[in-house]
């Protein structure tokens, strides 16, 4: 089949899938024309390019998993590189948390003192920095400031 056949089985453009050759991840084969010519095997391999990419391993990264097929696994994850890779990848998402959730963390306490300082003086718009501190149910027992949503400046009365 030729590479707009592929693309369409797989759901992906022929640029990705040129990228994928070009990363050494599929080989057609190439007839005295130049036209690429794939197999079924590999509108396979490019839909678990896809389905690995999703879940957030970069294309370069999906390597181990295509290895394994290649030696006779029935899943791209049936090969201890490939679970390694997956563990690899989860770490990375632990540690991407973990560094969003210090910077929620970190703004929770910062709009806290905030409005610890401002409370005399009514100079916030009360309502949606009180409501930012309030939790929100996360399902977990954490607590969460709740949804944001845009304010306009409130006008004091010394200022009419």
């Amino acid at each position: 089949m030729r590479i707009g056949e592929l693309a369409r089985l797989a759901q992906l453009s022929p640029k990705a899938i040129r990228r994928y050759e070009a990363l050494g991840l599929v080989a057609p084969e190439r007839h005295s024309n130049g036209f690429r010519e794939y197999d079924e095997h590999t509108v396979r391999l490019v839909r678990e390019i896809r389905s690995l990419n999703r879940l957030g391993i970069p294309v370069e990264e999906t390597r181990p998993f295509l290895d394994c097929l290649a030696t006779g696994g029935e899943h791209v994850d049936d090969c201890p590189a490939s679970l390694a890779e997956y563990q690899r990848t989860i770490d990375a998402l632990t540690a991407e948390i973990d560094a969003l959730t210090a910077r929620r963390d970190a703004l929770t306490d910062r709009l806290r003192e905030a409005a610890h300082r401002h409370s005399s003086t009514r100079t916030l718009p009360w309502p949606t920095a009180v409501s930012a501190l309030r939790p929100s149910s996360g399902g977990d027992g954490t607590t969460r400031p709740t949804e944001r949503t845009p304010h306009k400046p409130t006008e004091s009365k010394e200022s009419r």
